[in-house]
């Protein structure tokens, strides 16, 4: 279960600078923007061009059934373009910005083609004084998973939100880059934040233990022969988009 605490204050009384602390320094329609652009990464039919702006020291959190920590600095987030070979389609997109952290917060479906399944997601983005994001954060937008109850609270703007992005000291300075330091300290007093840390230093074990286990708890079913060749496809739909572009279509 996730904590529903407030930010805390450090251990010693020291400063720590949290995601709320900051303001919005750019307008709604640039949020809502970012959060559009972070999507098309990982649409398969979406222009390759079309990204949004990362902070160096990026993190993205993926909340159960999903896998934890599954981006660590901008170069991890780039990664996502792996998923090209995966076709899939990010359909009903609404995005909304807000003057308090997180400020661009959207709605999904994830069509899963390789999988044939349909996955609502919500999904929040928190910025630095730059406009670039420092911290994704996800949720399977279904009863039980998500962190608000969508009929009294459809953007999670009631107090008290069980989100990890405003409990993560750093986040809060110009910059938007996390205190390693602070957090290890305020972890002791947060297994949220515990965990973060944990999988912050073996990233790489971490997402793949969370991957095989991802992959064995049933929440997708796709088999593992359905899966390397949806990747073929994956493959040759892109190498004949990089010769025709979107002009021509690819066949199988």
């Amino acid at each position: 279960m996730m904590s529903t605490a407030a930010p805390a204050a450090h251990p010693t009384g020291e400063r720590v600078l949290y995601s709320t602390d900051l303001e919005p320094q750019f307008t709604a329609e640039y949020y809502k923007a970012e959060g559009y652009r972070y999507f098309d990464t990982l649409d398969s039919y979406a222009s390759r061009t079309s990204k949004p702006r990362y902070a160096p020291y990026v993190l993205r959190w993926e909340w159960p059934p999903w896998l934890y920590l599954t981006g660590h600095k901008d170069h991890w987030m780039a990664l996502d373009k792996i998923l090209i070979f995966f076709p899939t389609e990010v359909v009903d997109r609404t995005c909304e910005a807000f003057k308090t952290q997180p400020f661009s917060r959207c709605r999904v479906t994830f069509h899963f083609k390789w999988a044939g399944d349909h996955v609502p997601i919500y999904e929040e983005f928190t910025f630095n004084d730059a406009g670039e994001i420092t911290f994704v954060e996800v949720w399977s937008d279904e009863a039980g998973l998500r962190p608000m109850d969508p009929v009294t609270d459809y953007w999670a703007e009631a107090p008290g939100i069980a989100r990890l992005s405003t409990r993560i000291p750093g986040l809060g300075n110009p910059v938007g880059r996390y205190n390693r330091r602070q957090l290890a300290e305020l972890a002791r007093a947060d297994k949220e934040l515990a965990d973060l840390q944990m999988r912050m230093r073996l990233p790489v074990l971490a997402w793949t233990a969370a991957t095989v286990r991802f992959l064995f708890d049933g929440y997708l079913r796709p088999q593992p022969a359905s899966m390397v060749q949806t990747a073929t496809h994956g493959f040759q739909a892109e190498a004949h988009r990089a010769e025709y572009g979107n002009g021509r279509p690819y066949r199988q």
